[in-house]
C-alpha cells in the first residue's frame, strides 16, 4: 500500500506546490489516487496557513478529501 503526505510540516513559503487549503489538498489526494496511492496523510491548516488541530481545520480538510474522491469515483 502506498501512503502520501500532501503537506506535513512544509509552509507555503518553503515551496509554492505545498497544499494548503481544503481544495488544494483534495485535488492533491485525487491526483495521488489516480497514481495508485491508497492514503494520504495530511496536516490541516486554519485560515492564516498554520498547522491547526481545530475541529473546524480537520473537518474542512476532511470533507474535501473525501467529496473530491467521491466525485472521482462517481464520474
Amino acid at each position: 500500500m502506498l501512503k502520501a503526505c500532501l503537506n506535513g510540516g512544509r509552509r507555503r513559503e518553503e515551496h509554492l506546490a505545498v497544499p494548503v487549503t481544503p481544495a488544494e489538498l483534495a485535488a492533491d489526494a485525487v491526483r495521488c489516487a489516480a497514481s495508485g496511492v491508497a492514503a494520504v496523510h495530511v496536516h490541516p491548516r486554519d485560515p492564516a496557513g498554520a498547522e491547526s488541530l481545530a475541529p473546524t481545520a480537520i473537518a474542512d480538510a476532511v470533507t474535501a478529501v473525501r467529496a473530491a474522491r467521491r466525485a472521482c469515483r462517481s464520474g
